[in-house]
């Protein structure tokens, strides 16, 4: 059986790894459409600022799992 510190740390390394993968999903359609000629720049903006938007709102909600699992290993 997995002692609370092993779980806290495999926690951690799970929600470290999705968030980069996350980040690495942004990344790319920042990358994607910063140099797109096709579109306004108003459209590419949205398109972007939406992309890390839900980066965000992803990455508060995994720290947030990272956090609870925390606040178990110590209790």
């Amino acid at each position: 059986m997995k002692t609370k510190k092993q779980i806290y740390e495999d926690v951690k390394e799970l929600v470290e790894a999705q968030d980069k993968k996350n980040y690495l999903a942004y990344y790319k359609i920042f990358l994607d459409n910063s140099e797109r000629t096709d579109i306004p720049t108003e459209e590419k903006e949205a398109i972007i600022n939406k992309a890390y938007s839900k980066y965000k709102q992803q990455e508060v909600e995994l720290y947030d799992i990272l956090d609870h699992a925390y606040l178990d290993f110590i209790a």
